[in-house]
């Protein structure tokens, strides 16, 4: 990001509230062991379903558990499937996606009609089939949201490079004897990382949704393990009662997703201002 795109993403003040939020979550997701004396998996049967109070901040779960520590517990769990999902989805995506680009014929053909299979199913849906035949826990479940984060990846930078592997650049480095495959990834992919930078940020956002959204199914992570989305799962059977178990697990999801996309919009703006 160069300086000019700097100052606009400094200027643009939702994006600034989405960050700073993104921040607050995971300072305190990753400082939770010291501000809590609980363990995430602490059981007390004295205090089953405890409402908010000094000494529990967030209450407790109907197994005596402190909702505070789990919740920022599970923001680190959240947050780590988040980015690794993205992670995988973006080290399969960008690849096929440049070579579909640029060498088109039958690997363009075979490509896209891959992504267009599996497009077809609805998101949640080929996350549950992949998560449902594999089993629970927290590999499985990076594993089933990062494949289904592939398809948006290709279909953006095969997008990109077809619109970039006709530019003088290109033809340069042709023509001073770089092979196909250096021209692609050391000339065409690197100047279309913008706008693949933006749908990393806002596919995080999407990834920590559709977890939550598995793990909700009981499809997620193991039983007992505290993620937003199992958090919810657990509070739902007592939400009547005592809805403090799930509603802050909830406000949780909404808002790490809320702040990320208005970054996501920031940041797109910032890189892109044409797209305003």
């Amino acid at each position: 990001m160069n300086a000019r795109s700097w100052r606009t993403l400094r200027r643009h003040k939702s994006a600034m509230a989405g960050l700073l939020t993104l921040a607050i979550l995971t300072i305190l997701s990753l400082s939770v062991g010291f501000l809590s004396p609980y363990h995430p998996r602490q059981m007390d049967p004295d205090r089953l379903l405890e409402t908010p109070s000094a000494r529990h901040l967030l209450g407790t779960d109907d197994a005596g558990r402190d909702v505070f520590t789990r919740l920022f517990y599970g923001g680190r769990v959240s947050l780590v499937i988040g980015l690794a999902a993205v992670g995988l989805a973006m080290l399969a995506g960008i690849p096929l996606g440049a070579m579909a680009g640029y060498f088109g014929g039958w690997v363009d053909m075979t490509v896209s009609r891959l992504i267009e299979i599996m497009l077809a199913l609805p998101t949640i849906l080929l996350a549950i089939l992949i998560a449902a035949s594999m089993g629970k826990g927290m590999d499985t479940l990076i594993l089933a949201v990062g494949i289904v984060g592939v398809p948006q990846f290709a279909r953006q930078v095969r997008g990109s490079v077809l619109a970039l592997k006709e530019h003088e650049f290109v033809l340069a480095s042709r023509a001073l004897g770089s092979s196909p495959w250096r021209t692609l990834f050391h000339d065409v992919v690197p100047n279309a990382m913008g706008p693949i930078i933006v749908l990393a940020t806002l596919g995080v956002g999407t990834a920590i949704l559709t977890a939550a959204g598995l793990s909700f199914l009981g499809l997620g992570v193991e039983t007992g393990t505290p993620e937003w989305g199992a958090m919810l799962h657990e509070g739902r059977r007592v939400f009547r009662s005592s809805p403090h178990v799930a509603v802050f697990s909830g406000l949780a999801i909404t808002l790490a997703v809320l702040a990320i996309n208005l970054f996501g919009d920031g940041l797109r703006d910032a890189l892109d201002p044409s797209s305003k």
